[in-house]
């Protein structure tokens, strides 16, 4: 019973905090980063899980924790509305590089970096994470639980594929539930675990494992 109202309060904190951010920030200047965004599950029949805003004081811990070097490449894979696009890009990165299968959800975040001059800082292109096939260009992978179990799987495969024996990668892998799939590689090992209390949600951070 303590823990559903530890829950529940939690989750009103957030909203207030949300709403607020987004009604007397956000919107005034035509961004949106903040508002949720789910259609994508009931369209999906739960395959594809929809856009929730990772918290900006949980992704500065997490990229404070790993520290950049000027070679690093980010690409976020489900990056919905951009906010972990946006928090990279106050860390230097060569590269900054967000995917998503909904047009909609790219269409919102390349207004908001356009808003925010981020444009020639951040890219993010519409194309369904199985197809994609630059995996390869990158070095640190982002992920907040975007999709099924299955696609998870041939996603993180891929990555393998592109990116074994070439170079050392990391995952970072926010609210993990499918986190057997990156441990039953055998090619990544759990260096951090991270909690956001805004969420009640672990980030795992792994890397590879493989002789680059």
């Amino acid at each position: 019973m303590k823990k559903k109202l530890s829950n529940r309060l939690r989750r009103y904190k957030r909203y207030l905090r949300y709403g607020l951010q987004y009604y007397l920030y956000e919107k005034p200047r035509g961004l949106d980063f903040t508002m949720r965004d789910m259609h994508l599950i009931k369209e999906s029949g739960g395959v594809l899980h929809g856009y929730s805003k990772t918290n900006e004081k949980h992704l500065k811990e997490i990229f404070n924790t790993l520290h950049i070097k000027k070679e690093d490449r980010l690409l976020d894979v489900g990056c919905g509305k951009g906010v972990v696009l946006r928090e990279a890009a106050r860390y230097p990165f060569e590269k900054i590089t967000g995917i998503d299968i909904d047009t909609n959800l790219v269409k919102t975040a390349r207004k908001n970096f356009e808003i925010l001059k981020l444009s020639g800082r951040v890219d993010c292109m519409a194309v369904n994470a199985i197809d994609y096939r630059k995996y390869g260009d990158y070095n640190t992978f982002f992920f907040f639980n975007p999709f099924s179990q299955e696609i998870f799987q041939a996603v993180i495969n891929e990555i393998i594929a592109e990116n074994e024996g070439r170079r050392q990668i990391r995952i970072i892998y926010h609210n993990p539930v499918y986190q057997e799939v990156v441990e039953a590689t055998r090619r990544f090992k759990k260096i951090k675990e991270m909690y956001d209390d805004t969420k009640d949600y672990t980030t795992n951070i792994y890397i590879s494992e493989w002789e680059a």
